[in-house]
C-alpha cells in the first residue's frame, strides 16, 4: 500500500505547474516569473475577466490603469500580470517594477468593486521574483525572501532572519 501511494504522490507531482521560466519569458526578458498572464514593455495592455466583468490594466508612460482608473506611476522596467493569490478563484492584478539594482511588486485584488492594494514587495538587490501558489519569493544575496498569503494579508519571512526590506 505505500509503495502505490508513493508512485501516486510521484505521478501527480510529475504533473504540477512546475515554476520555470519559458521561452517567453526568455524572449521577454521579464523579471517576474509564474505569473498566469502577463505583459512586458513601456506600454501595452493586458485583458483578463474575473466572473462575468472585463478588465483591461493598461500601462502609458509609468502610469497603470484599469479600465481608465489609474492606480500607480512610477519609473523603471514593469510587467503587469494576473495571479491568483487570494484562492478565491479570482485573478489579482500584479505590477512589477525594475529600478536600479532592485525588483518590486505591488499586488492587487478587486474588493468591492475597487482595487485595493493588498501587497507590497521587494528587494533594493535583486534580479527576478518569483510566483508559486500564493507566495512571491526574492533571492537576495544568499537569503531567500517570501511573502505569503494568509487570510487576509501577505506574511514575510527570510531564510536569514533577516527584516522585511523597506520599500
Amino acid at each position: 500500500m505505500k509503495k502505490l501511494l508513493t508512485i501516486i504522490c510521484l505521478l501527480a507531482g510529475l504533473t504540477a505547474y512546475a515554476q520555470m521560466r519559458t521561452y517567453s519569458d526568455n524572449e521577454s526578458k521579464t523579471f517576474i516569473i509564474g505569473l498566469e498572464s502577463y505583459f512586458f514593455g513601456e506600454s501595452g495592455t493586458l485583458d483578463f475577466s474575473i466572473g462575468k466583468d472585463d478588465f483591461t490594466a493598461s500601462l502609458s508612460s509609468g502610469a497603470v490603469s484599469v479600465n481608465g482608473n489609474e492606480l500607480e506611476t512610477a519609473e523603471g522596467d514593469t510587467v503587469i500580470g494576473i495571479h491568483d493569490f487570494t484562492g478565491n478563484r479570482a485573478p489579482d492584478l500584479v505590477i512589477a517594477r525594475r529600478r536600479d539594482s532592485g525588483v518590486y511588486a505591488n499586488v492587487y485584488t478587486l474588493t468591492g468593486g475597487e482595487w485595493k492594494l493588498v501587497g507590497k514587495v521587494g528587494s533594493p538587490e535583486a534580479a527576478e521574483i518569483r510566483v508559486f501558489r500564493q507566495v512571491l519569493s526574492i533571492r537576495s544575496g544568499s537569503a531567500l525572501l517570501s511573502w505569503t498569503w494568509h487570510g487576509s494579508k501577505f506574511d514575510y519571512k527570510a531564510s536569514d532572519g533577516s527584516a522585511e526590506p523597506a520599500l
